[in-house]
């Protein structure tokens, strides 16, 4: 009787200091903590704030880079602190996130990470250009040339595709990535060179992925993708003052957002128009670029853009009356 309760006593004790060594291991600690805030990260329209998770995950760095993490949850970890940065436009600490993560794994070594490791790539052509660090975006950028050259873009998904049974695991066999997407990176070559000062390069590299472009957005009913690289080489024209191909470009430009009621674009685009019309000291043409400004606000009743309009009168006639000063900003280009 006493060796059965001894027996028993001791089992219990090994009981315990299984499950003690079981929370003392740091893959399971990690686990416990990481997976609950992964979830609400890509939860999808979960909402979560964006500060507490950044502190959330990098409070997790320690325990990921202890022995017995596996490699694919500290990328897991950094591809979530990526992504949270970038959706608070954050770009330079994104793009660390981003690093870490692909080191951690080079390549992704399953079918469910292989678009993270992907977007992580993608992403990060932007985090560069935004932190201003131009070579490395170009680097990355001309890599993923080489992988998906211009003439081949029609031959990858119109979107993203789910092929096939879901796996015993759940996963799926993604396939990706999609022509826009691979037309931004084209997109993006542009917009950094333009924004090293590289105008002539610039406006090379949109013009050769203008004609693919506008083939694959019309195949595709996406004439509004268009805008960003119409804007683009635009602004590169104006920088090399060849003002009619300007003008061309940005008429282009503002039929598509008429048509696709882009209203923030169609505004813009009369702004530019303006602009370049009294560059060219074309008085008339000015004015009736912001009489067109006028009535399209009107037409929409947007209080905001009137107000807006009779600054942009008042600053018109103080530079034809040779008193100069800057006009409003106009927004950045856009890309993607």
């Amino acid at each position: 009787m006493l060796r059965h309760l001894a027996n028993r006593a001791l089992a219990a004790v090994g009981v315990g200091v299984a499950l003690t060594a079981r929370a003392a291991d740091p893959a399971t600690a990690f686990e416990a903590r990481f997976e609950p805030l992964y979830a609400a990260v890509f939860a999808k329209g979960g909402t979560f704030s964006g500060s507490a998770m950044s502190a959330d995950l990098q409070a997790l760095e320690p325990l990921a880079r202890q022995q017995g993490v596996a490699a694919r949850d500290t990328f897991r970890l950094y591809y979530a602190e990526a992504i949270v940065f970038g959706l608070r436009k954050m770009s330079e600490e994104a793009e660390a996130a981003a690093r870490k993560a692909l080191t951690a794994m080079p390549q992704a070594d399953s079918v469910e990470l292989a678009y993270p490791h992907f977007l992580l790539r993608y992403s990060s052509i932007r985090w560069l250009a935004d932190a201003k660090q131009y070579d490395a975006a170009l680097k990355l950028i001309r890599s993923f040339q080489a992988q998906y050259p211009l003439d081949r873009i029609a031959d990858l998904p119109a979107q993203i595709r789910q092929d096939g049974e879901p796996r015993r695991d759940g996963t799926r066999v993604f396939d990706f990535p999609t022509q826009l997407q691979i037309l931004g990176v084209y997109e993006d070559e542009g917009y950094v060179l333009h924004e090293q000062g590289k105008y002539r390069e610039a406006k090379q590299a949109n013009a050769r992925m203008l004609p693919v472009a506008r083939k694959l957005t019309k195949a595709l009913g996406a004439p509004e993708k268009l805008r960003g690289v119409l804007n683009n080489i635009a602004q590169n024209c104006y920088e090399l003052g060849e003002f009619d191909e300007d003008h061309a470009y940005l008429q282009e430009r503002l039929q598509i957002a008429l048509a696709t009621h882009d209203h923030a674009t169609v505004y813009d685009s009369y702004f530019q128009l303006m602009v370049l019309a009294h560059e060219q000291k074309q008085s008339d043409k000015a004015h009736q670029w912001l009489a067109m400004y006028v009535q399209y606000a009107q037409t929409q009743k947007d209080s905001e853009q009137l107000a807006r309009a009779k600054e942009l009168q008042a600053e018109l006639d103080h530079r034809e009356s040779g008193r100069h000063s800057d006009y409003p900003p106009e927004p950045a280009a856009q890309v993607r």
